[in-house]
């Protein structure tokens, strides 16, 4: 087993009350992380807070890797913490929105993830280039909805 940090930032100009709202929406995650499809026990009714559960399958098709989180910090409107409990994928994951202005919010995206080395190997280097482009695409989407 192996353990990789990863960090990424961006500006979304919105308040940090509409991006939080935006973001704890866990099924719309599929619509802007990259090949991934999001569910949650969310998803039949219910709030999201400490010990909700998301499943996340990235990949096409049913070649992939499924993450499995727990929500273990539920602090609104500003930090969200998981932890990946699943086969493949171990560690934490944070969400974390810092209130720029009334109307700008730094989204800081960080994961500290425990998996096989070979895993790790296959998807470190595009996994911030991924990444990066949800949460570009997740900005614009919280900006024009």
């Amino acid at each position: 087993m192996a353990i990789e940090e990863f960090r990424v930032s961006v500006k979304i100009r919105a308040s940090q009350v509409r991006v939080w709202s935006q973001l704890i929406d866990w099924k719309s995650q599929s619509n802007w992380m990259a090949l991934t499809k999001v569910r949650s026990s969310v998803d039949k009714g219910g709030t999201s807070g400490i010990g909700t559960d998301i499943k996340a399958f990235t990949g096409i098709g049913k070649v992939g890797i499924l993450d499995e989180m727990r929500i273990v910090t539920w602090e609104p409107p500003h930090f969200c913490a998981v932890d990946h409990y699943g086969r493949w994928i171990k560690g934490i994951g944070e969400f974390r929105l810092v209130k720029i202005s009334d109307d700008m919010t730094r989204f800081d995206w960080y994961e500290k993830i425990q998996a096989p080395k070979l895993l790790l190997a296959l998807i470190k280097p595009g996994i911030l280039i991924a990444v990066l482009y949800s949460l570009r695409k997740f900005a614009r989407s919280v900006t024009t909805s």
